[in-house]
């Protein structure tokens, strides 16, 4: 069955509703809940002053069957043009947050109570304590964007292009696991259950919200953070070679940056920024 190209975001609309979500200081995001299982075909911004009503978002509440399209350009084509819509849009949700708190630290002694509210939502979400000191330092640390080349390499391996059992039945494109008896989509012939998501949105909502709260990934997180503070930019190799506890392989590090090498230009082709904005 082909994929509705019409029912994805276009690169026009990509642009519009990043610059409505990244337009001013003070616009603040909702924090996605934990379980980041929203399935609705539109998004309602909540901020602080108002309702931003974007285009719809995720449309994707079943992952198509790219088996039926030529391994090569071909699916590789179609599974970009389903994902990188999806993951801009997840880190333009993230970088409006990061945006408000950049500017609410400047301001921690006036801020009102509906901002001190969302603060703690913040704390909350990214699993950091309120109110100490180092608050604001912990949270950006934490409230940040991935790299597009880092996230789509990951799903290209994970799903396998977007055609592994998981990917198709359970939108689970990261491999994410899940522990709890019964949950999820149990691996066969193992005792290993991964999880299921209810759209491909919350799948990379997941995987973006483990990766910046988890304790595994502190080192991801401290490469990143010192490359903010030189002004450089993040680049998805130096993330990458942060992963070893994403798998268990132990050539997982050499398999990622192949297929960065390889993707890294296709990526940005399907992105709504310029290439160099985003350095592999």
């Amino acid at each position: 069955m082909p994929i509705r190209h019409d029912l994805f975001f276009s690169r026009r609309w990509r642009g519009v509703v990043a610059a409505a979500l990244l337009g001013a200081l003070g616009v603040t995001v909702t924090p996605p809940p934990l379980d980041a299982h929203a399935a609705s075909t539109s998004r309602d911004v909540r901020t602080l002053e108002s309702n931003v009503d974007t285009p719809a978002l995720d449309p994707v509440e079943e992952m198509p069957d790219l088996r039926e399209y030529a391994a090569g350009p071909e699916r590789k084509t179609e599974f970009l043009e389903l994902l990188v819509p999806l993951v801009e849009a997840e880190n333009a949700k993230i970088q409006a947050q990061r945006d408000w708190l950049i500017d609410a630290r400047e301001r921690q002694d006036s801020l009102s109570d509906a901002e001190r509210s969302h603060l703690q939502r913040l704390c909350d979400s990214y699993q950091i304590e309120c109110g100490t000191s180092n608050t604001f330092e912990y949270l950006l640390s934490r409230v940040d964007t991935l790299p597009l080349e880092m996230v789509v390499i990951q799903a290209v391996e994970e799903s396998g292009w977007g055609t592994s059992r998981f990917a198709r039945q359970g939108n689970n494109l990261f491999g994410l696991r899940c522990f709890s008896e019964g949950c999820g989509l149990a691996q066969r012939g193992s005792d290993r259950h991964y999880q299921h998501f209810d759209s491909v949105q919350a799948s990379i909502e997941a995987y973006l919200h483990n990766l910046n709260t988890h304790r595994a990934y502190l080192a991801m997180r401290q490469t990143r953070a010192a490359q903010n503070e030189k002004g450089a930019a993040v680049s998805a190799e130096s993330l990458i070679r942060t992963l070893d506890s994403y798998s268990v392989r132990d050539n997982y590090f050499d398999v990622l940056l192949a297929l960065l090498r390889t993707n890294a230009e296709l990526i940005r082709e399907h992105s709504s920024n310029d290439a160099e904005d985003s350095p592999a």
